[in-house]
């Protein structure tokens, strides 16, 4: 067995792997954001559980929303104040008395990908999620890769879509890191929504945007057509960089098979490299491959994952 967990800011979710990669027990269980102790007595509480259950004390990967410090495990940024600055997978791991590794959602969800979803067989897989905002992940030969800073594969920030925006008459607003200009305000399900709210003067949820697209409604078609605009033209800059086999795509928006293509053609349409075929596609595990990439964490080669 092989015990993965996938932590936000509102729920832990647990599952419970076989050798065959099967899942064979899956919670979900509110996460203590402000109290520590709380927030590992849930962890070793469904753990215990699940020991009992499958009479075994299996490894333990965890996949969560933030980053590590490569070298103490400290978690650097993460909306679970409890754990902010705590070496997380170290710690957890002498409370629990067993391997415990942890590693970013997006990276995890990349890994699954990679390793046994859309992507598998491809050498190198640049994963992105287009969720409340946009994160990616870089895998290699079944490997995560970079690494020294504890942050990768955010293409959404240290980027500047202003010249974009003022193109389509949209004004900037800050982004969560802090800076202006950054696609993460943009890019997701929110960025959506921002964009349809600035050229429609109505607030919609990002759901009923891309109904309305689909129904031909011309605001809505005209949001859409801002958004992938913003977003291909930064992700082409990644496939030029990285040049990647498959753009796997997780998150809420994945579900939007047509505006994936959509995407996927304005991508290779402006990249420099040749792509007969699409590189972005929806991923095999764009609603649990952070849970499922947790649990092939211990499949890494050693230092990979904290």
């Amino acid at each position: 067995m092989q015990y993965a967990f996938d932590i936000g800011g509102s729920k832990i979710e647990f599952g419970a792997f076989d050798g065959g990669g099967d899942i064979r027990s899956q919670i979900k269980v509110p996460t203590p954001v402000q109290d520590r102790d709380a927030f590992v007595a849930a962890i070793a509480g469904l753990i215990g559980d699940a020991d009992r259950e499958f009479g075994e004390d299996a490894d333990i990967g965890i996949s969560f929303a933030g980053g590590l410090d490569p070298q103490t495990g400290a978690v650097i940024s993460a909306n679970i104040p409890a754990i902010k600055g705590w070496p997380f997978g170290p710690e957890l791991s002498k409370i629990l008395n067993r391997p415990v590794r942890v590693a970013n959602d997006a990276d995890c969800f990349a890994l699954a990908e990679a390793r046994s979803g859309a992507a598998k067989g491809a050498r190198t897989v640049f994963a992105i999620i287009l969720g409340t905002g946009v994160g990616g992940g870089i895998v290699v030969d079944g490997q995560f890769i970079g690494g020294r800073s504890g942050i990768r594969g955010e293409w959404g920030h240290g980027n500047d879509v202003s010249g974009a925006l003022i193109r389509h008459g949209l004004a900037p607003v800050v982004c969560g890191c802090g800076r202006t200009g950054c696609l993460d305000a943009w890019g997701g399900a929110r960025g959506l929504e921002r964009i349809y709210g600035q050229i429609a003067g109505q607030e919609r949820p990002s759901y009923e945007i891309t109904d309305g697209w689909q129904g031909g409604d011309a605001m809505a078609g005209r949001a859409v057509d801002i958004f992938v605009d913003l977003i291909a033209g930064e992700l082409a800059l990644m496939v030029n960089v990285l040049d990647p086999d498959c753009v796997p795509v997780g998150g809420g928006l994945a579900s939007e098979s047509r505006l994936i293509a959509m995407i996927d053609d304005a991508v290779r349409a402006r990249v420099l490299g040749r792509y007969d075929a699409p590189l972005m596609v929806p991923g095999q595990y764009s609603r649990d491959g952070g849970l499922r990439g947790a649990a092939m964490l211990h499949l890494l080669d050693d230092g990979a994952g904290v």
